[in-house]
Order: C-alpha cells, then sequence, then structure tokens
C-alpha cells in the first residue's frame, strides 16, 4: 500500500466520522427543538402580523421617496417578523 492509497483510506474514514458526528448533532438538535416549540396567543400573533403590515408599508413608502436605507431597513425588519410569525403564530 502506497501513501496515496493510504492517505485516500483515512480520508475516508475521517469523512465517515464527521458525517456519524454531524448526523448526530442534528438529531440532538432537532429534538430540542420539537420539545421547546411553542406556538403564541391570538393577541400576541395579531399584534406581530400587524407590526409586520406596517413595516411592509413604511418600507414601500420609503422607497418611492427614493431613501433605500430606510426602505432597506423597513422591509428587512418586516422580514424578520415574518419568520417569527411563521414560526410562533402559524397554524397548521
Amino acid at each position: 500500500m502506497d501513501k496515496r492509497d493510504l492517505a485516500f483510506l483515512i480520508e475516508g474514514f475521517i469523512s465517515l466520522i464527521l458525517i456519524v458526528v454531524l448526523s448526530l448533532f442534528m438529531n440532538v438538535q432537532s429534538a430540542n427543538a420539537k420539545e421547546t416549540e411553542k406556538k403564541w396567543k391570538e393577541k400576541e400573533c395579531t399584534d406581530l402580523y400587524n407590526a409586520i403590515v406596517l413595516f411592509t408599508k413604511l418600507s414601500g413608502k420609503e422607497w418611492k421617496q427614493k431613501n433605500e436605507e430606510k426602505g432597506s431597513f423597513y422591509a428587512s425588519t418586516a422580514a424578520d417578523y415574518t419568520i417569527i410569525y411563521s414560526t410562533f403564530c402559524k397554524n397548521e
């Protein structure tokens, strides 16, 4: 067995170990996420939804006034709130 074959074998073994460790880590994270998942109350979700609408409107207004920095900020905030809404408020 020459050095190239040995290096290939070691590289394959390390890759296998890495895949196993990452798979175990992902399973643990997935289990933890399911345990801590809680839905928000309707009032909180309604308030969050209204904030998303507000930031979306403000973003459009700022973009029309050629104020890209504020428009981008409001759009980014609306997007962040949308992720939170879909995580904690969306009915399945």
